[in-house]
C-alpha cells in the first residue's frame, strides 16, 4: 500500500527534477544548477524525515546522481 505522504514527496522531487531537465534542455545553465542544489537538497531533507521510502529515496538518488554526472563542467 502506499503512503500518501510519501506519493506526495515523490512528486515533489520529481516536478524538481522536471525543472532540472527543462533547463538543461534550453541550456539555461544557473537555473539548472541552482534546481540541482535545491533538489539535492530537498531529497536529503525528505529522506531524513521519513517522508520518503528507501526504494523511492534509492531510485530518486540515482536520478539525482546523472543530473549531478551530467552537470559536471557546470560552474558557477
Amino acid at each position: 500500500m502506499f503512503n500518501s505522504k510519501s506519493k506526495k514527496a515523490k512528486k515533489e522531487i520529481e516536478e524538481i527534477f522536471n525543472d532540472i531537465q527543462i533547463n538543461l534542455e534550453n541550456n539555461y545553465k544557473d537555473l539548472a544548477i541552482g534546481a540541482r542544489k535545491k533538489a539535492a537538497a530537498r531529497l536529503e531533507e525528505l529522506n531524513t524525515s521519513g517522508e520518503l521510502s528507501d526504494k523511492d529515496y534509492k531510485k530518486l538518488k540515482i536520478k539525482m546522481d546523472d543530473f549531478t554526472k551530467r552537470m559536471e563542467g557546470y560552474h558557477h
